[in-house]
């Protein structure tokens, strides 16, 4: 899967107000409700702006998180038909927690690998789609809320739904688009879409896809060898091999670079060893592909695609090729 920055954190300064004519026709009971909403929503966005302040403790940044989510939730509760609440307690738990790599990076909250708060992030942003479907702004969550979706994939029974969700988002956002030209987004877009299809089982629709995110253009190595890695397990192993040849030692280098950066990651671990061990057998390195196999399947990721390692596995032992020891790149997986 491929990251990418997309959201600033970006709060108005008050929520938009009702009209005279609004606020005439409202109940005594809908007007204490509006002023509730309104003081809640400006607690909450005060104390957003305090969580992001570097120079205090993690538990200040903790302590004004939690006091801006909680308003936001009274604001939600004094009128439950309202979308921006949910927006924004999506949005500051984003922020705060997995959009590292903007500039939140320094927050000592900042970590994309702790999923603690992915679920509520989700939970918001599908509260805020449910009440503003129309909003402009849902189309900003897509990327990021199908990129939640797929981290939190753990081998549990949940996986499924989490993976559908994500196809979804990746989806939507394609169809959002003029269709009139295609960007590197697009590229980024149908690689993770691709790849999410891959991981549902759907391997014609992943090769598709991943055939779509090349010929878009300028398809990073990554796309390539999700390719290659769906034509292995969809039985075209031939091809697969001559994808990743096509990139080159140059390829296989750029491709360790984004996993030990972690501009791509694969899920659950173990799951990114099918690729290097893919690569290494079309490198010729087949000590180090067997090695990489059966680390695939120790691993337990994917249990559908194990039996494609396996014969991968007796064809090099067919050919009396010895495990060697993995390389420290290598050792574990980078990504």
């Amino acid at each position: 899967m491929t990251k990418r920055s997309l959201l600033l954190l970006v709060f108005l300064a008050a929520p938009a107000d009702a009209s005279v004519w609004d606020r005439a026709l409202q109940s005594p009971d809908e007007e204490t409700n509006r002023d509730l909403y309104d003081t809640k929503m400006a607690e909450g966005d005060n104390a957003t702006l305090n969580a992001t302040v570097q120079s205090i403790s993690i538990a200040n940044n903790v302590e004004f998180i939690h006091r801006a989510e909680l308003a936001y939730r009274a604001a939600a509760v004094a009128r439950p038909r309202e979308a921006e609440p949910y927006y924004r307690i999506g949005m500051l738990l984003y922020q705060m927690y997995y959009n590292c790599d903007q500039i939140y990076a320094q927050l000592p909250t900042c970590d994309p690998n702790n999923m603690r708060h992915a679920e509520d992030v989700i939970a918001a942003w599908d509260q805020f789609e449910s009440r503003a479907p129309l909003d402009p702004r849902v189309a900003e969550l897509l990327l990021p809320r199908a990129l939640l979706h797929t981290k939190l994939i753990d081998s549990s029974s949940g996986d499924r739904r989490h993976l559908e969700k994500a196809a979804a988002d990746y989806e939507a956002a394609l169809n959002r688009g003029d269709g009139l030209s295609a960007t590197r987004g697009d590229e980024q877009l149908l690689g993770n879409l691709a790849e999410t299809y891959m991981m549902l089982n759907r391997l014609d629709d992943a090769i598709a896809s991943y055939y779509r995110a090349i010929v878009v253009g300028a398809a990073r190595v990554s796309t390539v060898y999700g390719l290659a890695v769906a034509l292995d397990r969809d039985g075209s192993g031939d091809q697969a091999i001559r994808q990743i040849q096509s990139q080159g030692a140059e390829g296989l280098d750029a491709f360790t670079k984004e996993c030990i950066r972690h501009s791509v990651f694969f899920v659950p671990s173990g799951e990114s060893a099918y690729y290097f061990a893919l690569a290494s057998e079309a490198s010729g390195n087949y000590g180090t592909a067997l090695s990489l196999w059966i680390h695939y399947i120790a691993s337990g990721a994917h249990p559908e695609f194990q039996a494609r390692a396996r014969e991968h596995i007796e064809a090099l032992r067919d050919k009396h090729v010895h495990a060697e020891p993995l390389p420290p790149e290598l050792n574990p997986p980078p990504c």
